[in-house]
């Protein structure tokens, strides 16, 4: 049982210090004028790979 709980404890230390945001990606809504005055909008969606951001220190 001190296994377990010790390989927990490393896991969460290895994400206690990356920023949880980076990891999910982005949405953005993107809106434009339309010529009769009204709006038109479609979400944005932008993942960014979880490996680059793990390895970020070494860059």
């Amino acid at each position: 049982m001190n296994y377990l709980g010790r390989i927990v404890g490393n896991l969460k230390g290895l994400y206690s210090g990356i920023n949880g945001a980076t990891l999910t990606g982005a949405i953005d809504v993107v809106v434009v004028e339309q010529e009769d005055g009204t709006y038109k909008c479609s979400p944005f969606h932008v993942r960014f790979g979880k490996l680059g951001v793990l390895r970020s220190r070494e860059k």
